[in-house]
């Protein structure tokens, strides 16, 4: 595997574990299109499958919609799956002709369901990547939703899991073409009369061009973002408690790193805004660097900053004041 694509494996694990998606011993079915978000999902799992002891099955529907070339994605899949020694379970679906996307992702996801429960499995893994979360916002902002509904794409729904939600689709892309893996195109997603290939091959390049450059990550953080408030919403009372001190806060770092993880960057957020007084969110590097220094085990004070706020650790108390 390239550097690059160690790399790639690394975020994989990485978001695993900060939203708790999988982890040793974790039997997951694998939903492959064909197309290269799953077939890169698929080659990033089988390379974790010995070391975390993974059992993996993947679960191909084949809606025959698009004639020779939905046979052509069933075989390639079936090929995909005999290489890596991975079973394979595929669905021919009776009147699937005129039926909206909606219907047809309820089926899908009806048949992993089965087949999942069938075999006694844990989880169900889907492709979806950052630029799916992007599109999927933008989408709910123009039809209109609330909090709720823009956070968009969870990266763990019940027992679904989405290892790729923080990859984007050029990441995704460069991976296959290092490693040399083939993959198959569904030119359907060119025909701009549906509204999700019209936000991406129209609205978010004239966004990334003419107003915002990496709308699409800014758009997926946001999302993952408003799930997280979303998720914390109408709690009685904080996980984490914190004691007013002159100027800001203060709370244990040993309570905050037994939180979830999925909770720590809530908290981090809900407390910045206490004490700084704005209301606004801190930026997403901030409690990245904040999160990294309460995990340290150095002994000795340590100190974050920015703008006039000024986090502060020394053992097991941590203060957050403004200066």
């Amino acid at each position: 595997m390239t550097s690059f694509g160690r790399g790639l494996l690394k975020r994989v694990r990485n978001t695993s574990h900060a939203f708790d998606l999988f982890g040793k011993d974790s039997s997951i079915l694998v939903a492959i299109s064909g197309g290269p978000d799953s077939t890169a999902l698929l080659h990033l799992l089988v390379r974790l499958r010995a070391k975390l002891g993974l059992r993996l099955v993947v679960a191909h529907m084949n809606y025959r919609l698009r004639g020779k070339d939905s046979d052509g994605d069933e075989a390639f899949v079936r090929a995909l799956c005999e290489h890596h020694d991975v079973p394979i379970f595929v669905s021919h679906p009776k009147n699937t002709a005129g039926r909206n996307e909606e219907a047809l992702r309820d089926m899908r996801y009806r048949f992993f369901e089965s087949v999942r429960k069938k075999l006694g499995f844990d989880l169900i893994a889907t492709a979806h990547t950052e630029d799916d979360q992007a599109e999927t916002v933008l989408m709910r902002l123009l039809r209109g939703s609330g909090m709720t509904g823009l956070g968009a794409i969870r990266p763990k729904n019940g027992l679904i899991i989405r290892p790729l939600i923080g990859i984007s689709k050029d990441d995704i892309l460069r991976f296959l073409h290092e490693e040399g893996i083939g993959f198959r195109i569904d030119k359907t997603n060119r025909d701009t009369g549906i509204l999700r290939n019209r936000i991406r091959h129209e609205l978010i390049p004239l966004l990334e061009k003419k107003y915002q450059p990496g709308v699409r990550g800014i758009l997926a953080r946001t999302a993952l973002i408003l799930a997280e408030e979303s998720e914390g919403k109408g709690t009685l009372r904080s996980p984490l408690p914190a004691t007013p001190i002159p100027g800001g806060v203060s709370f244990s770092r040993k309570r905050f790193l037994s939180l979830p993880e999925r909770d720590r960057s809530r908290e981090l957020r809900r407390l910045f805004r206490d004490v700084s007084g704005t209301g606004k969110n801190p930026s997403e590097a901030f409690v990245k660097e904040l999160k990294k220094m309460l995990r340290s085990t150095k002994n000795k004070i340590q100190t974050i900053r920015t703008g006039q706020l000024k986090a502060e650790a020394k053992g097991d108390t941590v203060v957050m004041i403004k200066f």
